[in-house]
């Protein structure tokens, strides 16, 4: 397929999702020469390259399906995981209330299966540097398996299996990610590579994690300024006059609290 093929057009070896006539998503990828099996319906992967995005496939099988590139939303539900990934709504809050833009250098800590590296990953862009610590190298191995599936290359990535305890190779950072339970554990290595006004954002499942991180914060002298957040999110059912929030809701999943690093005495 020629590179000046549309954007809108699909092409060999991308992600995809196919939206069945229930509003199920399907997490599939498109290669040359191959075929994707949805229960007893099959695609032929080129017949589907070079549709547009937005396309009705599946003319004479069981079933018809829209498909599209899959949003980030869409994508982390579906992906392979060892571990329960940080969801959308509260990768938002880090993200803005983390003010991470391209060209940052970025630390991440406790990488899961890749859900946040990729969002992260996507916002310090190709001018960018993200750098992921995980303890564990079956979680390292998944988070890179998702991203070469679903991200391609991504130079500007590197994850280096170790306890973010025992510190951080880099400098000088703009910004530090922290999704681990003992978030308190990492304050030196964090403190010693946050560079003078950088932002620490910490993700914790439960309130007394958050408590202890908070009250770790206002007991130092390099961390300041914290402050403490949680998202909950509502979908709404809109059927003509039949308009009214969903019976469920995606309540907690976990709290953020970010940080500031004080200036160094000059």
């Amino acid at each position: 397929m020629s590179a000046s093929m549309p954007a809108s057009r699909l092409r060999d070896g991308e992600t995809v999702i196919l939206v069945d006539r229930r509003g199920r998503s399907h997490l599939k990828r498109l290669r040359r020469g191959h075929r994707l099996t949805i229960r007893a319906s099959v695609l032929t992967c080129d017949q589907l390259i070079g549709r547009s995005e937005g396309s009705t496939v599946g003319a004479g099988e069981d079933e018809q399906f829209v498909i599209l590139r899959p949003s980030y939303a869409e994508l982390i539900p579906l992906l392979e995981r060892p571990a329960e990934p940080i969801f959308a709504k509260d990768v938002g809050l880090i993200l803005t209330r983390g003010d991470i833009r391209p060209g940052q250098t970025v630390v991440e800590t406790g990488v899961g299966c890749g859900a946040l590296t990729i969002a992260l990953a996507r916002a310090v862009g190709p001018g960018g540097c993200l750098v992921s610590y995980e303890i564990r190298e079956d979680f390292a191995a998944q988070a890179r398996a998702n991203l070469s599936a679903h991200e391609g290359d991504t130079p500007q990535w590197t994850v280096k299996v170790r306890d973010a305890r025992d510190g951080f190779d880099e400098t000088d950072v703009d910004r530090i990610v922290v999704d681990l339970p003992d978030a308190v554990s990492v304050m030196p290595s964090v403190e010693r590579a946050l560079r003078d006004g950088g932002i620490v954002v910490v993700y914790t499942p439960t309130v007394l994690q958050m408590k202890a991180f908070h009250d770790a914060v206002e007991a130092s002298s390099t961390l300041g300024l914290a402050e403490s957040f949680e998202v909950l999110e509502r979908s709404w059912h809109i059927d003509g006059p039949s308009v009214r929030p969903d019976h469920r809701m995606v309540a907690h999943t976990g709290f953020l609290t970010t940080a500031r690093r004080l200036a160094r005495s000059e």
